[in-house]
């Protein structure tokens, strides 16, 4: 244990507040029913908030995934995964075909109609990151990926303490 997590300054303890003030904040702006409308709307893309997540996960595994992988990468319960496909099948944005080594299995791919909205999701989001960060420095947004990169990395390696009985 560092001394700086053991017994903070109060400058450090106030620092570590703005952070996760902040963090708040991005998440609830992430999860933000007004955010995602807004997002599917300038896409064109009529898809949950889980579907989007989803699809952009299918995208990165290029080609089909198996669903428990897909739950797993997208650190979603497979029956929210198993329902949201089969809006996305029915909407035609995914296939699902059976694994050819292991008839158990089966994979999740996107179809030509689903890339496309991945493709416009993404571009509505390099464009709002873009016009966001329009007024950074090169150096400032360099220090933010460093840092942003370095702090979630921290986030998923440390494992939460058991509450004391002091406050």
């Amino acid at each position: 244990m560092t001394p700086s997590a053991e017994s903070p300054t109060p400058e450090r303890q106030e620092s570590r507040h703005h952070v996760q003030t902040a963090l708040e904040r991005l998440i609830r702006l992430q999860q933000s029913r007004r955010v995602h409308g807004e997002l599917t709307s300038a896409s064109r893309a009529q898809v949950s908030q889980p579907a989007v997540v989803l699809l952009a996960r299918l995208q990165a595994g290029g080609g089909g995934l198996a669903i428990g992988d897909l739950a797993k990468l997208a650190r979603m319960d497979m029956s929210l995964v198993s329902r949201e496909l089969r809006k996305l099948e029915a909407d035609e944005l995914v296939t699902r075909t059976t694994d050819a080594r292991d008839g158990r299995i089966t994979r999740v791919g996107l179809t030509p109609k689903g890339r496309g909205v991945v493709r416009r999701l993404r571009r509505v989001r390099d464009r709002h990151f873009e016009d966001a960060l329009s007024g950074w420095s090169d150096e400032d947004l360099a220090a933010l990926g460093a840092l942003m990169g370095r702090f979630v990395d921290d986030l998923s390696a440390v494992r939460y303490r058991e509450a004391d009985d002091t406050a």
